[in-house]
């Protein structure tokens, strides 16, 4: 029997290759998320850190350094705030590449399942044909039979 060959067997490939490639990059964009949460949740803690150190201080001393840390403190927002946008635009690019990914997935499905009924035809038409040609040499052993009969004299002498 011959080996089944489906012509959108590349094309197939190709799809699985672009789906595992799609979800390595979702993937990645959730690591670079992460990263950027934490760093802005290790941020929020300094300032906080900073902030209670302030609270603590003597009235005196807490007035002289409290411009100074205000001033710092904003800065540590707006970095926070910059962080927080990134994340945002991580996360839109994640969801693209989620969309993508699933249109990727539903194709490569598509494209199995379309194999899969490929093949099953192919082997359905491989059973007939290999019936078929049982078929064939049954006649023929059957009709070389007939004809070795009549050649041979009839056992009785008729």
């Amino acid at each position: 029997m011959k080996r089944f060959k489906w012509p959108l067997q590349r094309l197939l490939d190709v799809t699985a290759q672009r789906e595992q490639w799609l979800r390595r990059e979702m993937l990645e964009l959730s690591g670079r998320i992460a990263e950027l949460r934490q760093d802005a949740a290790r941020r929020r803690a300094v300032l906080r850190a900073a902030l209670a150190e302030l609270g603590a201080l003597q009235i005196g001393r807490r007035l002289a350094s409290q411009e100074t840390v205000m001033a710092c403190a904003a800065v540590k927002e707006e970095e926070i705030r910059g962080i927080r946008d990134r994340v945002e635009a991580l996360e839109l690019q994640r969801a693209e590449k989620k969309a993508q990914f699933l249109q990727a997935r539903a194709s490569r499905q598509s494209l199995e399942k379309l194999r899969e009924q490929a093949r099953q035809r192919y082997l359905r038409e491989q059973a007939r044909l290999e019936q078929k040609e049982l078929d064939d040499r049954a006649q023929v052993t059957f009709a070389r039979k007939v004809l070795e009969r009549r050649r041979l004299p009839h056992p009785l002498g008729a």
